[in-house]
Formats: C-alpha cells, sequence, structure tokens
C-alpha cells in the first residue's frame, strides 16, 4: 500500500480498503470496479485502494453496474413496486440510470409495473440495446392453470422471469424489441388437467413449474426461480443465465424467431430429473459467464459457486460439451470443473449472497465474496496473489460485483487514467491468448522497444521488431510485457500452440510439407498420394509446440506424433513430424489439421490430399 493512501486512511477514512496482499510480479495492473449498495456512488480504485474516480447516481442499492466502451456507466439502483413485495432486499431494481464521466444523467429506463420488475443484471448487446432480466408476475390462478401445485403458490401468485431487449430512446425510455418468457417453456406431472403436462425427464429443455431449490419457502414467498445472472455471446447469439433458487445454469438462443427451450443446463440435474442430491454441483451460484475470446478458457463458462449448504465458495470453471452433447437418460456434463479455487480455504472462504468471478487476461481469476467484504485475485495453481477488504471507508461495504478494468480499456480513453496498451498475438495462429517460452509472438504498438517481467519478478529484454523470440526461461504463470509507455498482461504457459499458413494470417492452408517416400511436397498444394503403396508423412511449422505432449487429428482422425524439435536456424519456430497418415484419408481433398497439448488446441489449418 502506498504510503499516501495509508496516511489518507488515518486523516480522513478515505482509502479504507485494507490491502493484505499484493504480489506485484503477479497481480493484475488496472484498475478495481465497486459499486456499495448502501451508497449512490461508483467507484474506479487503484490496487492498493486509492480512489482514482467516482460516479454518483440518483440512489442507493446499485446491484450490477457497467463501464460502457464510450466511458459512461450504467447504474441498476433499486425502486420500491409494492406488486413485488419485499423485491429490494432480494436483488429488486427496476430503474437504469446512464451516467457520463462526471456523473450527468444522460438516460434513465424504469423497468417497475404492476407485471415486470427488472432485477441483478444486465448486458449491453453489440448493436447497443439492453438486454434485462426481470420478474413476471403470475397471479394465483395462473399458477394453478399452468399446473402449479395450489400447495407452492403464495398468497399473491408467484413470480416467473422474462428476458427483455430494450433499444433506448434517449434521454428517457425504450423499446421492448424482443422478449422471452420462462412461462412460455414449462413442464410439471402434478395435474394432467392441466397446462404443460408431461415427462420432465423427457421434457430438458424445459423447467419443471413444481421443483422448489431447499432453500425457497414457496408458500409464502413467490420468488421461485430468482434468475441472478445474464450473459451474451456475439460469436452463437446465445445467452447465459443463472437461476440462484434451482441452483442451475442454462443457455438459450437469442434473435428473431429464436429464444426457445433450454439448450444447455448444469449444476443440478435433480431439477429435470436426470440426477439426485448427490449429483447437485452448484448450490445457490451467481454470476455465469462465458470466458471471452483470447482469454485463457476462452469458451468455458466460469461462475461463482456459493456453497451455500457446502460450507465454502468456489470460482468454478466449466468445459461445456461441444454442441452441447448429452447421452440419453444422462445429466449434461461435465462432470468436474476444468478448474476450481476455494475448497482449499473452507469456511474462510464464504459468501452466502451475491458474489462475482472475472477471468483476466494473465489467466488469473478476480473474486468477489460480498459477505466477507473481501476482493482477491488468484493464479489458476491456486495461489493467491492480491487480496483486499472492502468493509470500511468511503468505497467499502456490500457490493454485488468487483470487476478489474486494464488502464487500456476503451471506456477510460478520454481521461488521464487512460494507459494505451501493445497488442500481442501468437506469431503462427495470429490469435491473442497464452504465450509460451521460446515461442514466437508478434507485437503491435508505439514504443520501440520491449521487455518482459515474468511471475518471478526477472525481466528480460525482447531482440526483434514485430516478431519477437521469447526466452526459453521465462517463468510459468502471470507476466507483462513492457515498452516505454505501453504495457500488457499476459499469461506464460509451458505450451501455446499453433501453426503457421502459407499466407501468414493462421488460416487457410497450413505450412505443412507432405513426405511420401523420397518426395517433400508443400501439402498447402495437392498432395497426390493414392495411400497404396506408400506411407505419408506430415512436417508442420508452428510455435509454442515444445514443452508438452502433443496429439494431433486430420479430418477428425487421430493421427501419430513422433516428435517436435526446434526447426533448423528458425529461432522461436518448432517443427512436429506426423504420421503415417491414416490410409483412409488418401484422396481426402481439403482437410483441416489440428495439433493439441492437452485442452490447448492450435489454429485449424488446411492440407490437401488427392
Amino acid at each position: 500500500m502506498r504510503l499516501s493512501c495509508f496516511l489518507l486512511f488515518f486523516a480522513t477514512g478515505l482509502c479504507g480498503q485494507l490491502l493484505t496482499r499484493e504480489d506485484r510480479n503477479k497481480v493484475s495492473s488496472g484498475y478495481v470496479f465497486v459499486s456499495p449498495m448502501a451508497s449512490n456512488h461508483s467507484y474506479l480504485l487503484e490496487n492498493d485502494g486509492t480512489v482514482a474516480h467516482r460516479w454518483t447516481g440518483s440512489m442507493p442499492g446499485a446491484v450490477a453496474v457497467k463501464l460502457l466502451p464510450n466511458g459512461n456507466l450504467i447504474r441498476m439502483e433499486a425502486t420500491v413496486n409494492n406488486a413485488f413485495p419485499g423485491a429490494v432486499g432480494m436483488g429488486g431494481a427496476g430503474l437504469l440510470e446512464e451516467l457520463d464521466w462526471n456523473g450527468r444523467v444522460l438516460w434513465t429506463y424504469t423497468l417497475s409495473n404492476d407485471q415486470y420488475l427488472h432485477h441483478h443484471d444486465f448486458q449491453v448487446l453489440p448493436n447497443g440495446n439492453l438486454l434485462l432480466i426481470a420478474w413476471e408476475k403470475k397471479l394465483p390462478e395462473e399458477a394453478r392453470a399452468a399446473g402449479r401445485d395450489p400447495a407452492k403458490i403464495a398468497p399473491q401468485g408467484i413470480w416467473s422471469e422474462a428476458l427483455l431487449e430494450v433499444q433506448p430512446s434517449r434521454p428517457a425510455g425504450g423499446k421492448i424489441v424482443w422478449e422471452w418468457h420462462m412461462w412460455d417453456h414449462l413442464v410439471q406431472d402434478y395435474d394432467a388437467t392441466k397446462a404443460n403436462f408431461g415427462v420432465v425427464a423427457d421434457a430438458v429443455g424445459k423447467l419443471d413449474l413444481n421443483f422448489v431449490g431447499a432453500t425457497a419457502n414457496p408458500s409464502s414467498n413467490p420468488n421461485w426461480i430468482h434468475m441472478n445472472s445474464l450473459d451474451y455471446h456475439p460469436g452463437r447469439d446465445e445467452i447465459l443465465m443463472g437461476s440462484r433458487l434451482m441452483s442451475e445454469i442454462w443457455v438459450i438462443s437469442h434473435g428473431p424467431g429464436r429464444g426457445g427451450d433450454f439448450l444447455y443446463r448444469w449444476g443440478n440435474p435433480q431439477v429435470y430429473r436426470q440426477g439426485a442430491a448427490d449429483d447437485q454441483k452448484l448450490f445457490l451460484q451467481h454470476h455465469a459467464q462465458w470466458i471471452p475470446s483470447g482469454y485463457p478458457g476462452a469458451g468455458h463458462i466460469l461462475l461463482l459457486n456459493n456453497g451455500v449448504g457446502r460450507g465454502y465458495s468456489s470460482a468454478d470453471e466449466l468445459e461445456v460439451p461441444p454442441d452441447y452433447a448429452r447421452s440419453a437418460g444422462k445429466a449434461f456434463g461435465p462432470e468436474v470443473p476444468a478448474w476450481t479455487f476455494g475448497q482449499q480455504l473452507g469456511t474462510t472462504f464464504y459468501s452466502l449472497a451475491a458474489g462475482s468471478v472475472q477471468r483476466l487476461p494473465n489467466g488469473n481469476t478476480l473474486i468477489g465474496l460480498p459477505n466477507a467484504a473481501r476482493a482477491v485475485e488468484v493464479t489458476p495453481e491456486g495461489e493467491i496473489v492480491w487480496d483486499m477488504g472492502l468493509s470500511t471507508g468511503e468505497s467499502g461495504g456490500f457490493g454485488y460485483r468487483v470487476t478489474r478494468l486494464a488502464t487500456s480499456t476503451p471506456g477510460l480513453a478520454a481521461t488521464s487514467l487512460y494507459r494505451p496498451a501493445p497488442s500481442i498475438l501468437h506469431a503462427a495462429s495470429r490469435l491473442p491468448g497464452a504465450i509460451a517460452p521460446a515461442s514466437l509472438i508478434g507485437i503491435s504498438g508505439h514504443d520501440g522497444s520491449w521487455s518482459i517481467t515474468d511471475s518471478t519478478g526477472t525481466l528480460f529484454p525482447l531482440l526483434g521488431k514485430g516478431f519477437f523470440a521469447l526466452p526459453s526461461a521465462l517463468a510459468i504463470g502471470p507476466a507483462r510485457v513492457t515498452g516505454a509507455t505501453e504495457s500488457i498482461d499476459v499469461r506464460v504457459d509451458r505450451v501455446a500452440p499453433g501453426v503457421f499458413s502459407a499466407n501468414g494470417d493462421g488460416k487457410g492452408g497450413g505450412l505443412v510439407l507432405a513426405v511420401v517416400g523420397a518426395s517433400v511436397r508443400p501439402a498447402w498444394q495437392p498432395v497426390e498420394w493414392n495411400g497404396l503403396h506408400q506411407s505419408l508423412y506430415l512436417l508442420v511449422y508452428g510455435s509454442g509446440l515444445r514443452g508438452g505432449s502433443i496429439s494431433a487429428t486430420l479430418a477428425g482422425d487421430p493421427i501419430p506424433v513422433n516428435g517436435v524439435a526446434p526447426a533448423d536456424g528458425l529461432i522461436g519456430v518448432d517443427v512436429a513430424s506426423l504420421g503415417p497418415v491414416p490410409r483412409k484419408l488418401a484422396h481426402k481433398g481439403q482437410t483441416e489439421l489440428v495439433l493439441s497439448s492437452g485442452d490447448k488446441r492450435t489454429n485449424p489449418v488446411s492440407v490437401w490430399l488427392y
């Protein structure tokens, strides 16, 4: 903690955060974004807790609060709605405010009426519209007609859930242009004379209207589902949402004519009769999200598993089955998370309610524990490298989420807090992501010279222009690439595989040589091979292939990997020897080649076999 912050705390109480740990070689750079729910302020903090900036909203009760790419802020703020009694204490909001950097209100939208109340979360879509979660009130007679057990209906009815896409109308209001209603995707086996009757186990894309979570009291509390998180995948046009009281996450489609039943669900297979209590994985979780492209674990789902009834909270990372595949009569996979953190700390690592997770560019994960008024940053190896208390001071107190923002965040571009960052791409795949010792990277930035500091604090100058060979002595873990005025956090892994393409952009024909007998031919051009008398081997040129066990597939079929070695005279370039190629692939035509090390895959490239 800086001395200025230390003195400021005793003089005014403004600093107020208790920084108990900071490993400067491993912790991410940037700012910490918090919004205490008892305050109508949102804060941007330095890593040591010093307040870097403050926004002031119209009222307290902020739930999800997000910084937009244009530098404006959107705050969810609580309103009292008598049609939804007690909603404020359960994550209810109703008011959205967009503020500029100086706190001037630019836009407001209210979704709080007799039928709907916005709560818990929202997402800004690529088209600028906002996707909202809303409670949808259903009267007792509507619930009975849908097949709800009358013993599970509160006197005022039940609250279903809806997703509403709002097109803003500035300076106030908006138009609902897309909607999805849970009420349209139900199944029940309680009353054959009512709507939605069917076999619950055969309707895995629908929600059992009569399932009640262990902590729910449906006869008195209409808040039956309690969705609390929302995310959007632009590449697949899909929505990920989480239900606290079902202890489940769900994926649905988005877009005109879509938005149907669940494509995927995970966490509590009891809800759809594909498992027992021992099969439950989630326990009143929060903040389910897809890890963004270019980040370690990209495409996986990350969430905070609060662990209510289990005694500890955990950050869980899920590798979702391809195409959401599921065996008949079985629960959706995976069986266990690909990565988890929290169990090793037991009851000292726990938040009964709320909470957040965030995958960072250097592979670390930021975890917010509101009930413990604590935020930590942890490495993939499970080491806490930054630990801050958020219980006191101006920006302290219970906050729904904690978010880290890089100094190069576009929303900061017009402010004095902004610092530019270079772009780092794998030299072979031309994709962002983890890097590996002795591999090649490309750096695009304004500075002329670069260095990298690894997790041990060792600084290595990088030699080259445009493309740089990384030192073989780089330590595995978080690292930082720095120039004279720019820097960026990265992750160093043992293996970061990528394959060069003939056209240099990581796509199309791979930089692959085909070896048939004594003949060596470029495989990014048609290779004549009938597979009858001679074996075909492939020499694949890439980077980041050394340091781990490599496997390969061609047209989805496995190919033996005979070895990986440095390419003669080419610093940072590796060559993998593959083969023999299965004879059934003769005359296959254009085929896709992928190399893998564990869950790390290269960019797919093509070879041509005729």
